[in-house]
């Protein structure tokens, strides 16, 4: 397989994938939470507990997962151009998606080791992001 075709069917796939974790958190959630109330009292998303408040929940999931989607594509599209930026990108996308959906189903296992594995891929996460941002600049600086 080319590396051109790779990073074509990781531009579609990764997004897919993020999305698809934003279905599986959200409806996990849902789920698992029991009442409405107990989801109120006790989910980390306030964009989520104002969409269970005022009854949006659908067009909140659907907003939701076309702008993961979307956004994640673009963002990939963009990068797609230099691979040294454009895999680790990809591998953020996939941490968050797996933060995600290990996150939904956290209301199922309610361990604090479990969430405990959830705040440590979201750490790895923004640290792998702080330091492909640094990198990024130092080669752009160097390069000029």
């Amino acid at each position: 397989m080319s590396k051109s075709n790779m990073i074509g069917k990781l531009m579609v796939s990764v997004p897919f994938f993020f999305a698809l974790s934003a279905i599986i958190d959200y409806s996990t959630t849902i789920w698992f939470s029991g009442t409405r109330e107990y989801l109120i009292q006790n989910e980390f998303s306030p964009l989520l507990v104002y969409a269970v408040k005022n009854d949006i929940i659908i067009p909140y999931l659907v907003f939701t997962v076309i702008f993961y989607f979307s956004v994640s594509y673009i963002a990939l599209k963009l990068l797609s151009h230099d691979e040294k930026l454009f895999y680790p990108a990809s591998a953020i996308l996939v941490l968050i998606s797996l933060a995600h959906t290990f996150g939904g189903l956290s209301w199922y296992f309610k361990s604090e080791a479990y969430s405990s594995t959830i705040l440590a891929i979201s750490a790895v996460t923004i640290m792998m992001a702080i330091f492909l941002s640094g990198w990024s600049i130092l080669q752009k600086r160097n390069a000029g």
